[in-house]
């Protein structure tokens, strides 16, 4: 999405969002646009000068029931333990989201209000020591969830099968002709090579049991770090995984970076600190790795500027080659 369309969503928003800010017990000082990606955020200033955040969510990005798993899940996090999370506030009549129809969209925009979350990316560089908080953090989140019975569990999605959103917010368009430009012969050759291989990585792993409620996007970039402490946010994938699959989507971003060794043994050291280390072995990681990859180059094709998608593309591909002539 270009600037000039980010900052065009971001003005025509700005009425719900003073509506939606009207539903809780404070003033308001001060709105600002913070970001867009799938959603858009705002930062909220109250009158008393707290700093919070506003998530305007995008109906086709997510679903409603989702959001609902999401919010309970932080809600009992608080409760029960002391990890440290973007926390979302209630209106004044109790509730966690706020639906707000956006006349030029036509639909309802599901709205949650984040406590401020401080600090910088880990993804930003930590080192070795904000790694193994991350290994900690994320461990911890797996042992609440292996307990944690949401409520209508069954609606939860699942990563059983690489394209796990589903078709009503990520159809699979690879094989598309509209997306020929994209996804020429070689490369839906690749797709489909690596996919038997990812596919049967996630049969197999899923047959010894074990999937339960995991954070589904604990990356870098959804954790900060703030002294000697980390914040989690941004949980909006909560899904039923194996906690495996959840530690592949941690280190994912790390796979082929130099420093990717020393990234993963930080991270499994303060992992084992709290639970057992999830990962089979090599082979396991690396088709986790592969079918989130397929997944996210799908989604890139959908979503991104044509330049954007096809950068993306080359980008990664060279990996997802040298996973498939590994393990065909």
């Amino acid at each position: 999405m270009d600037a000039s369309r980010i900052a065009k969503e971001a003005s025509h928003l700005l009425p719900l969002v003073n509506r939606v800010l009207t539903k809780y017990s404070f003033l308001t000082r001060e709105v600002e646009h913070l970001a867009t990606h799938s959603n858009v955020m705002y930062r909220v200033i109250t009158e008393s000068g707290e700093r919070l955040v506003l998530r305007v969510g995008n109906p086709y990005a997510n679903t409603r029931s989702n959001i609902e798993f999401e919010v309970a899940w932080i809600d009992t996090l608080n409760r029960e333990t002391s990890i440290d999370l973007a926390t979302p506030i209630r209106t004044a009549g109790g509730g966690l989201i706020v639906d707000e129809f956006d006349a030029e969209l036509g639909k309802e925009r599901p709205c949650v209000l984040f406590t401020w979350v401080p600090g910088a990316p880990l993804g930003d560089g930590a080192g070795t020591f904000g790694h193994r908080l991350w290994g900690q953090m994320s461990a911890s989140l797996s042992k609440h969830g292996k307990s944690w019975e949401p409520p209508l569990a069954g609606q939860m999605r699942s990563w059983d099968r690489i394209f796990y959103y589903g078709a009503e917010t990520d159809p699979v368009i690879i094989n598309d002709p509209l997306y020929g430009h994209l996804f020429e012969a070689p490369r839906r050759g690749l797709l489909k090579k690596a996919g038997k291989i990812a596919a049967r990585v996630i049969k197999e792993s899923w047959a010894d049991g074990g999937a339960q409620v995991v954070h589904g996007d604990l990356h870098e970039w959804n954790v900060h770090v703030a002294g000697s402490r980390l914040h989690a946010f941004d949980f909006e994938d909560v899904m039923i995984a194996l906690p495996a699959q959840d530690v592949a989507i941690s280190l994912y971003h790390s796979r082929d970076s130099d420093q990717r060794d020393v990234i993963r043994t930080a991270f499994r050291r303060g992992y084992e600190e709290v639970a057992e280390w999830p990962i089979a072995d090599q082979s396991q990681l690396d088709g986790f790795y592969a079918a989130r990859q397929i997944m996210l180059m799908n989604y890139a094709a959908r979503t991104l500027p044509i330049g954007e998608a096809a950068e993306f593309l080359d980008q990664v591909t060279p990996w997802l080659q040298t996973f498939a002539r590994r393990y065909s």
